[in-house]
């Protein structure tokens, strides 16, 4: 994206080329002077749904290359650039963003926004509920359903269901959650605000299959909810 707007990424040899996942190492030098003309007097505010730094173990590549199909060795080879692309970024900028919260959002992209385009990064739920003007809807509340397709670590670092609890909770306002899948870590989301989760899908199958009941499946889950919560649920 940097390049596409005037960033010019050069190799040892002073020849300039686009750099993708698998040749980030060779980047020996860049120029950013052509993007910061082009964007001169632009604000610009970059929304991500996570908070993880570039690289690392809690980086772009070891947390979410692997769910795209990434194995063992193209891992490794993704943060080493990652982590090599940062080191470039700091001798030829003169800032260190690489452990930015959000560095690592959509593969690096948080980074490159902030690094390259002088972007602010802000938890993208944050600026939705605040749009949506999400506390005084809380006022009238007596309980909040929320959800995501999968609820595991990663979604107590700043999704939707992050920041629908945290606010949630200092309105003293209860939630639930609704998800497709409950994977492992999310349990830090009950000090943040979450009150129960329940998965939607009625029989243990791959994502190929229970997507085509989705829509049903959470019709059943949400009346089966709305049954017990009619025995009788404390006003707000």
């Amino acid at each position: 994206a940097a390049a596409a707007l005037g960033a010019v990424f050069h190799r040892e040899d002073g020849t300039s080329f686009v750099p993708t996942g698998g040749t980030l190492q060779e980047i020996a030098s860049l120029d950013c002077a052509p993007l910061a003309e082009a964007l001169a007097g632009v604000e610009l505010v970059a929304m991500c749904d996570i908070d993880n730094p570039l690289f690392g173990q809690e980086g772009a590549a070891w947390v979410f290359a692997p769910q795209k199909g990434a194995d063992d060795a193209m891992v490794a080879r993704l943060d080493e650039g990652l982590r090599h692309l940062g080191e470039v970024s700091c001798r030829c900028l003169g800032k260190d963003l690489s452990q930015l919260p959000g560095a690592g959002a959509a593969g690096g992209l948080g980074f490159g926004m902030a690094a390259f385009c002088g972007a602010k990064l802000q938890m993208g739920i944050d600026v939705v509920l605040d749009t949506l003007g999400f506390e005084e809807r809380l006022q009238q509340a007596s309980l909040v359903f929320t959800g995501e397709g999968r609820i595991d670590s990663q979604s107590a670092r700043g999704k939707v269901v992050a920041g629908v609890a945290r606010r949630a909770k200092q309105a003293g306002v209860p939630v639930i959650a609704l998800v497709g899948e409950i994977g492992q870590g999310f349990e830090p989301l009950y000090d943040q605000g979450l009150t129960a989760v329940f998965s939607i899908n009625r029989a243990a199958q791959p994502f190929a299959q229970s997507r085509h009941h989705a829509a049903d499946n959470l019709a059943l889950a949400m009346d089966n909810l709305a049954r017990l919560l009619s025995l009788g649920f404390p006003q707000h």
